[in-house]
């Protein structure tokens, strides 16, 4: 479960910011998360809901954007990825791969896992 490690490193870098800003408490806290991640949002808002406990953090809510994939290749491409199923593991799977021309391709979004901002009541 990389989600609650995950969203351990996001609360500690909250509450740093927020303790360093004057904040006497975080009210809503936006994230940036990746498909690619493979971070379920469930899993995320649960870890958070567990970790914001005792904290400055005990109110606050949590908003998560998805960003999409998205590829280029050399031939021009850009645009989203396909994904390919194994039916005998019952799992999806990214296909990074030009769709035009079957290239490698370079992944330009869908990686990312970043605090947006945050709102405090100072």
């Amino acid at each position: 479960m990389h989600e609650f490690s995950t969203m351990q490193n996001i609360m500690s870098l909250i509450i740093e910011e927020a303790k360093k800003m004057g904040a006497k408490k975080v009210i809503k806290v936006y994230i940036e998360v990746g498909e690619l991640t493979f971070l379920a949002d469930e899993q995320m808002k649960f870890a958070f809901n567990l970790l914001k406990e005792g904290t400055i953090a005990e109110d606050a809510e949590l908003d998560i954007k998805r960003i999409k994939a998205k590829i280029s290749c050399k031939c021009g491409y850009e645009g989203e990825i396909r994904y390919g199923e194994k039916d005998e593991f019952h799992i999806i799977f990214p296909i990074i791969s030009c769709p035009i021309c079957g290239n490698e391709a370079k992944i330009l979004e869908g990686r990312e896992c970043r605090i947006r901002s945050m709102e405090v009541d100072i």
